[in-house]
């Protein structure tokens, strides 16, 4: 019976999206409408968007519930977990780097590092942000250092021949952790506020710097959401604490203000060099011919007919799609883990004439456990 029931959601979900988009009026009305009207489907506390078109924030909102305990409501301040998506400003930190030449695509580990083991020593840094170094994951949860999580990578078996394929689940973004913080003499998040935050103006950007190891403790953040999941008919606190030793990974707070800067910025073309940029969104090559599925910390995918580049994560706690040919974004950010990110490419087939809605994999109902 709860199988069928789960089902049966599914349908209507998938009713819903499509009679969704049949009579639109305005797209920031239409897209206040889906909102309102899916969180309450998807059990979603509180959530913010943003669309962002050649530069310019075209629309943005807040509904809903930061924190549910006591009924904070989201503002255009309220910062979000954003998990993976994270990656998207170790992208920005990278391409900064590149452009000061204080690290460069092309280097291999075995130019910058010593006492590495010898199938590291050609791996790219590109590669390394592309995800198609082919070593395997560890389990950082618990390292507290940078230098703790290096030396743990290097512990970890090769799965493929690196610059051969592109998989996501990899030590890749400890690793470039630990080798930017080697360069910079300095703690990443340091290194993000001197090169991307503050020079951008994002004042809402944090990370929290958890330590579970007896009691936990972490920053207070300035109108931090809580994360919550939906499950056996009740919300649920459901934080993913990130640990210090891999905010390239993961665990970034932002807001939607700050996360439209991102597009803005892409838009702009002022903070990178536009070869830096193009590396950015464009597909790193394969040694064995053709393309993966990343460039520097953003996915990229034919989406329609469109190339879109992007991130999500949680999920669906923030989902950032930029269509690179429209130089238009869309950026969804909720406190809700557990869901399919499907939000912000709903959110383009209100601006975007011609898109159909995005499909759901065949499994989606497994996410509502």
């Amino acid at each position: 019976m709860k199988t069928i029931q789960k089902i049966g959601s599914l349908l209507c979900l998938a009713m819903f999206l499509s009679t969704a988009s049949v009579a639109q009026k305005s797209p920031q009305k239409e897209a206040e409408k889906f909102f309102r009207e899916i969180m309450q489907r998807e059990h979603i506390p509180g959530l913010a968007y943003a669309v962002v078109k050649d530069g310019k924030v075209v629309s943005q909102e807040q509904f809903g519930a930061a924190n549910l305990s006591w009924n904070a409501p989201v503002d255009k301040e309220t910062v979000f977990q954003t998990a993976s998506c994270s990656k998207l400003f170790s992208a920005l930190l990278l391409g900064r780097l590149f452009d000061e030449k204080i690290l460069l695509p092309g280097q291999t580990m075995g130019e910058l590092l010593d006492s590495i083991p010898a199938n590291w020593k050609p791996i790219t840094i590109q590669q390394l942000a592309a995800h198609q170094s082919g070593i395997n994951i560890a389990d950082f949860s618990r390292t507290k250092t940078t230098k703790e999580a290096f030396e743990l990578a290097k512990k970890q078996e090769m799965t493929y021949e690196p610059g051969t394929k592109s998989f996501y689940v990899s030590s890749d973004y400890w690793i470039l952790q630990y080798i930017i913080e080697k360069k910079l003499g300095k703690p990443y998040f340091e290194a993000l506020k001197s090169y991307v935050l503050d020079p951008l103006g994002m004042q809402h950007t944090f990370v929290n710097n958890n330590d579970d190891s007896q009691i936990r403790s972490h920053a207070v953040l300035p109108k931090e959401a809580a994360v919550y999941a939906y499950q056996n008919g009740s919300h649920k606190v459901s934080d993913m604490q990130f640990v210090s030793t891999g905010y390239t990974a993961g665990g970034i707070y932002t807001s939607i203000t700050d996360m439209a800067r991102i597009a803005q910025t892409l838009d702009d073309g002022k903070i990178l060099t536009p070869a830096t940029q193009a590396l950015l969104l464009t597909n790193a090559s394969l040694k064995t011919g053709g393309k993966g599925d990343f460039g520097i910390g953003f996915h990229i995918e034919n989406h329609q007919g469109h190339k879109i580049s992007g991130h999500s994560g949680g999920p669906a706690l923030a989902d950032f799609v930029r269509f690179d040919d429209k130089k238009t974004t869309f950026i969804v950010l909720t406190n809700l883990r557990g869901f399919y990110p499907y939000l912000a490419k709903k959110l383009a087939t209100f601006y975007i004439p011609g898109l159909k809605n995005p499909e759901l994999p065949p499994n989606y109902w497994l996410a509502l456990e």
